[in-house]
């Protein structure tokens, strides 16, 4: 009878331990990151006894969670892609509609500069015109302040949320590692049963975890984790967290970085190794998107004020004088390493706006040697300086040490820097400094057209210019124009085989038409009292569609629209991929709680199962009981 009554009482203490955990899913039901918990039974060891094997009863085995690590990690891997791309999204998409909208875009107000320059060509004379055409160069010196200035403030932004992340992911790295000594000891305590409550907890931190930053996992011995990130930086070892830290770049003070300190107290940067998560999204809506953008704009700015000024100089104004820089000067900038020990200097400046790409460049010291690297495509140079790249002039100088470095900006600062440089209207230089025109007695049709300063060193004239159509001017019947006034001459021209032919002289171009007759005089002449001239206005008004940067490649318009498009394409793109992430990580959630999740249904069903169970085994101690009774019963004396 004690066998009975044993096995009746280990079916109880068994299936009060199941109806238990059965409670324990359905109270959880709603607990994110709960897996549902089972109870293993097994039979007791038998007895041997009248020549036979006799049952002992049941006992719990284990009480187990359903989890598939398979599932788990792949719900931690889209976990990780789908916060990435959410963040650049949410990030990039704002920088896309500040650049997009026409009220506070660049596009438009580049129109409206030009069309100003076009209203002074159309009344080169008039000041009101002249006013107007001063106002709009503000408004577009304000409108490059504005958009840097959104540009920078972003950039403070993501400083502000690289920290917070930071903190996060150490703050959970903490935890996890807490969570991998009390699961250890909980395994030593139980004899390598599992804890599962305090496993569940820690999956949920890893998966946390994994929404600040991509994240792998690997089980070890004991039940503890190792946590890596990046290309396998660890983060968390056994009980252990490895935190990271955020620390200025050596290169610009207002610019953090991220990694991990070293004993000397500097700052390893794994900034190039991270990626994923909320973390990875910051990180590279900073590499992909703003730090171009504000190269790019840097780049319009430096290009206009290049090409205007350029322009502007080779003009006349209202009070005849040469024409000054219409915008500031901008130049490159460029920082020199925190940890530079040696005594090197360098110099850098912009020799050509339009061979400009907007890239940052590295110049670093190897000890034997310097190497350029333009820090977007990776391609270098290598030498003793100077150097000259994409329209940038680098100087050297000093006495380097090995590991010496220099990061170049040639256009990233020039936004915020753009202002106009005029104040007076009537020194617009609207006017071209020379005129040309031809002697009443001419008796041919030949002509000056297209008149055109490149180089106001010669300029004023010092005196008339004069071109005598000559037919034997070259000698052997050649005919041509002798040339007074100016070096250069004679100028072969053969008005029966040519219609027109173009000539530089000193540092001016033009263009002969027509069929000059012998003797002929052509004059060009400093253009004394020209108030109503508008070449020069003309050829700066045209300057709007003129492929002026990029190496000929584009127009102000062209390089600005270009880089909006880019920012709608990677914004676009990173909308894309935040959606297709979103559906296969619900995808992924769905498969997991297949397995893990706690279906109200079948633990209805299960409770009733174990409750008719522990009515049986509890009649099975009621009727050892009364066949105990009756034998006693039967022995009473």
């Amino acid at each position: 009878m004690p066998d009975l009554l044993n096995m009746g009482s280990s079916a109880l203490l068994s299936l009060q331990r199941a109806i238990s955990t059965t409670g324990q899913n359905i109270s959880n039901v709603n607990t994110e990151g709960y897996s549902r918990q089972r109870v293993n039974f097994a039979t007791q060891p038998p007895q041997f006894s009248g020549g036979a094997y006799i049952g002992n009863g049941v006992t719990v085995d284990s009480i187990e969670r359903f989890y598939d690590q398979f599932l788990a990690a792949e719900v931690r891997d889209h976990t990780s892609s789908q916060a990435r791309f959410q963040t650049f999204y949410d990030l990039s998409s704002r920088l896309d509609n500040l650049l997009a909208d026409p009220a506070t875009g660049l596009g438009p107000t580049i129109e409206s500069f030009f069309g100003a320059l076009q209203d002074v060509a159309n009344n080169p004379a008039s000041l009101p015109e002249r006013q107007v055409l001063l106002g709009e160069a503000q408004v577009l010196a304000d409108r490059f302040q504005y958009l840097d200035s959104n540009f920078r403030d972003l950039d403070a932004q993501l400083n502000g949320r690289i920290e917070a992340s930071v903190g996060d992911i150490n703050a959970l790295a903490q935890n996890i590692a807490s969570l991998n000594q009390q699961v250890a000891q909980a395994f030593a305590a139980a004899q390598g049963q599992p804890p599962n409550d305090l496993l569940d907890e820690r999956d949920q931190l890893v998966r946390e975890l994994s929404q600040r930053i991509d994240v792998t996992v690997v089980d070890t011995s004991g039940g503890a984790i190792n946590v890596m990130i990046g290309n396998g930086q660890p983060l968390v070892v056994g009980n252990t967290a490895q935190a990271l830290q955020t620390g200025s770049s050596p290169v610009d003070s207002t610019r953090l970085i991220v990694g991990v300190g070293n004993p000397g107290g500097t700052l390893t940067d794994l900034e190039r190794f991270l990626n994923g998560g909320e973390l990875g999204g910051l990180l590279d809506f900073r590499s992909q998107v703003l730090d171009p953008a504000m190269n790019q704009l840097g780049l319009v700015a430096t290009g206009i004020t290049a090409v205007v000024n350029e322009q502007h100089s080779l003009g006349m104004d209202l009070n005849g004088l040469p024409g000054g820089d219409f915008f500031r000067p901008l130049e490159a900038a460029f920082t020199a390493q925190a940890s530079n020990s040696g005594g090197s200097s360098i110099g850098v400046s912009i020799s050509d706006a339009r061979a400009l790409t907007g890239a940052d460049y590295r110049l670093q010291f190897d000890g034997a040697q310097w190497t350029l690297t333009n820090l977007d495509t990776g391609a270098a140079q290598s030498g003793p300086g100077p150097f000259s790249v994409d329209g940038v002039d680098i100087s050297v100088a000093g006495a380097p040490a090995a590991g010496d470095s220099f990061v170049i900006q040639p256009t990233g600062q020039n936004a915020a820097l753009f202002g106009l440089a005029l104040s007076d209207p009537r020194s617009i230089a609207a006017a071209s400094p020379l005129r040309a025109g031809a002697e009443p007695a001419n008796v041919g049709s030949g002509a000056i057209s297209g008149l055109a300063v490149n180089d106001t060193a010669g300029l004023p004239l010092a005196g008339p210019v004069t071109l005598t159509f000559n037919p034997d001017a070259l000698g052997v019947g050649q005919p041509g124009f002798d040339v007074t006034g100016i070096g250069g001459g004679p100028l072969a021209y053969n008005p029966a085989t040519e219609s027109g032919k173009n000539f530089v002289l000193g540092g001016f171009e033009f263009a002969v038409t027509g069929a000059p007759g012998a003797g002929d005089a052509l004059t060009i002449v400093n253009n004394v009292n020209g108030t109503g001239d508008n070449r020069n206005a003309l050829a700066l008004a045209q300057l709007q569609t003129s492929n002026t940067l990029l190496g000929g490649t584009a127009s102000f318009q062209d390089a600005y629209g270009g880089m909006v498009a880019d920012i709608a394409v990677q914004t676009r793109q990173a909308e894309t991929g935040s959606r297709t992430e979103n559906v296969l990580l619900q995808q992924a959630v769905a498969s997991r709680d297949s397995v893990s999740g706690v279906n109200l249904d079948e633990e209805a069903a299960n409770l009733i199962r174990f409750q008719q169970a522990y009515q049986a085994a509890a009649q099975m101690i009621a009727v050892a009981d009364q066949l105990f009774q009756t034998l006693l019963s039967a022995t009473r004396r």
